[in-house]
């Protein structure tokens, strides 16, 4: 009979064995533990950083890109404005003959006397340095069949900003804007003599805005004033604007946009063209009052023009 040696394992296989299957330590499951914990306390910083920085990039851009459509909205207005006097004088001065080149002609509300060609003249309106009014072929019929045309009034102006209820009032930061800049168009019964602004609603171009400034181009001066009176007999025919614009950003710092803006008309002195031609005087002699026309040579569109 073949016989079979039994296989012998002594004690110490026995304790191997025993040791290999223990799994793992406390210590070793606290390290592990630990090691997680820190990986997953950076994974979360990275992401927190991540979106603050998004955020703060978000206000930075919201802020900018605000200021920006509210230039350009003004841009667009402007460069659709219309004025008769850009292509036609003022119509004869009726029966005085000693009566002025209409310069000190009394003021009619919202317009000034006719231009030669029989259109009224829209006055530019300047209440305050912050307020600017003027007529715009910029308007959009938002109302099919309304009775509107390209016509409408404009008005640019600062106003407080309204304060909201959940807004702490102790926490106003010394120099942040408190006012907005707001636009009021006025499309229909745009002939009325005065314009009634107190009913138009107002749509906020801008906010944090801490002071805008309008002024005009005085040639015979050669700066820009902030008084419309200062450029006489060229006040309804502003060829030059511009606006100073200062607001506050989110880190309460004080940012400016100084924008100049060019009326988009071709340059022809038309009171000149009539003194010289007769024109407006049937070839009479000019009525006192009328300026020197060395004065205002010049300002024929030549080289020598300042805007």
């Amino acid at each position: 009979m073949r016989k079979y040696k039994l296989a012998h394992f002594n004690l110490d296989n026995r304790l191997n064995h025993k040791k290999n299957n223990a799994g793992f330590t406390l210590v070793e499951v606290l390290i592990a533990i630990l090691l997680m914990a820190f990986i997953s306390l950076q994974t979360f910083r990275m992401v927190d950083n991540s979106t603050d920085t998004k955020e703060n990039v978000l206000r930075e851009d919201r802020v900018l890109l605000q200021s920006l459509t509210a230039v350009s909205r003004l841009d667009s207005d402007i460069t659709q404005l219309y004025s008769p006097l850009y292509s036609y004088s003022k119509a004869n001065p009726a029966s005085d003959p000693n009566a002025v080149y209409q310069d000190n002609a009394t003021s009619r509300g919202t317009f000034d006397g006719k231009a030669k060609n029989g259109m009224i003249i829209p006055q530019f309106q300047s209440e305050d340095k912050s307020t600017l009014i003027f007529l715009t072929q910029a308007n959009r019929r938002k109302i099919a069949d309304a009775k509107e045309s390209r016509f409408t009034w404009v008005r640019y102006s600062l106003r407080r900003s309204e304060k909201t209820n959940d807004e702490p009032s102790d926490e106003k930061l010394p120099n942040a804007g408190d006012s907005e800049l707001v636009r009021q168009t006025i499309s229909s019964n745009i002939f009325v003599s005065d314009l009634n602004w107190s009913d138009v609603k107002a749509q906020v171009l801008m906010d944090q805005v801490k002071s805008v400034e309008f002024s005009f181009w005085d040639e015979r001066a050669k700066k820009f004033t902030t008084s419309l009176q200062d450029l006489n007999e060229n006040k309804n025919t502003v060829r030059s604007m511009k606006m100073d614009l200062v607001w506050v950003d989110e880190n309460n710092h004080e940012q400016k946009i100084e924008k100049v803006y060019r009326i988009l008309f071709p340059y022809f002195n038309t009171k000149m063209d009539d003194i010289k031609s007769g024109g407006a005087y049937g070839g009479s002699t000019p009525p006192p009052g009328v300026p020197d026309p060395n004065d205002v040579q010049g300002q024929g569109g030549g080289a020598n023009v300042h805007y």
